[in-house]
């Protein structure tokens, strides 16, 4: 049987939040994963390429600049640009952002298809 979409406002935080929980594990080995292929050198030679760095955007930026800013990633697609996306994606669903965490989990996705994330 299908699982059944949540339509209620209860049952849709509800249901992000086991998203969150049950989530948590795969991005911490995502994060990693990103980790070991090249953030930290990412973040020497793109300082914008850091956690803290994409955090701060996104808790102060409008949610249209944010979108902006995942177009922007996106379209640019520079040298640590899958690092980037996969940073920004974090701090979008870290804050409760799902619409457009989503939007850049699709960035992501096609700028994988693009650069691939960097062998060690």
């Amino acid at each position: 049987p299908l699982p059944q979409i949540p339509t209620s406002p209860e049952s849709i935080k509800k249901e992000r939040m086991e998203r969150v929980k049950e989530c948590r594990e795969v991005r911490l080995r995502a994060a990693k994963a990103v980790a070991e292929c090249g953030a930290e050198k990412a973040a020497k030679e793109n300082p914008t390429a850091t956690y803290e760095h994409c955090l701060m955007r996104v808790k102060t930026m409008t949610e249209k600049g944010l979108a902006n800013r995942v177009k922007a990633i996106e379209r640019a697609a520079g040298k640590h640009c899958v690092v980037k996306m996969a940073i920004f994606k974090s701090c979008l669903q870290d804050e409760g952002m799902w619409e457009l965490a989503e939007v850049a989990s699709d960035a992501l996705e096609r700028l994988k298809a693009l650069k691939p994330i960097p062998e060690v």
